[in-house]
């Protein structure tokens, strides 16, 4: 286990780099980031790394501000009334006629000086139920597998005429030889 490492500080006592980054930490409150401790420390003539007072605070249970991230209440996207963009666009919505284009939400918002892109009014609006979604065609093997077609048959069926067809010789024939089975029922 490696030793610590003491500074002298002024009266000549120990005082460990933890316990520097701590009190240096802690005397800048919770406004500080880390790169703000480091630039103290160092110009006390302390030298520390970053990851170094990251895990020192983090061992001692103190939170500092992080960079890049908002608290739920102080949205970027918010507006003065407090409301978000997404929030904006589904009360816009709800006070026009259908049917509810994004063109006309992004222009009724940028006339209340609010910016929003098409793929996002288009994204809660499919959230919000107010646009319908897309059903996917289903391929041929889907439509044929155990499900009937319009005009009746299904895959079993569809199987054997072809079987039938091989063993008559043509279509012909076995178009024949079925109106003659028709006649006899």
């Amino acid at each position: 286990m490696p030793r610590r490492k003491r500074v002298r500080g002024a009266n000549g006592a120990g005082i460990t780099k933890a316990e520097q980054i701590r009190q240096t930490a802690s005397a800048m409150g919770e406004s500080a980031r880390v790169r703000d401790v480091v630039a103290a420390l160092k110009a006390k003539g302390v030298a520390v790394s970053s990851p170094q007072v990251s895990k020192t605070l983090k061992a001692a249970g103190i939170k500092l501000k992080r960079r890049g991230r908002r608290r739920a209440g102080a949205s970027a996207a918010a507006d003065p009334a407090g409301a978000t963009k997404a929030e904006r666009i589904r009360q816009t919505a709800k006070t026009m006629k259908k049917p509810v284009r994004p063109r006309d939400i992004i222009s009724e918002l940028a006339k209340e000086g609010m910016t929003v892109s098409s793929a996002q009014v288009s994204a809660v609006l499919r959230e919000a139920g107010y646009r319908r979604r897309r059903h996917r065609r289903r391929g041929a093997a889907d439509a044929l597998s155990g499900r009937t077609m319009p005009n009746g048959l299904n895959l079993e069926a569809l199987i054997a005429a072809k079987a039938l067809i091989e063993k008559v010789g043509s279509v012909e024939v076995a178009e024949e030889a079925l109106r003659a089975m028709k006649k006899l029922q």
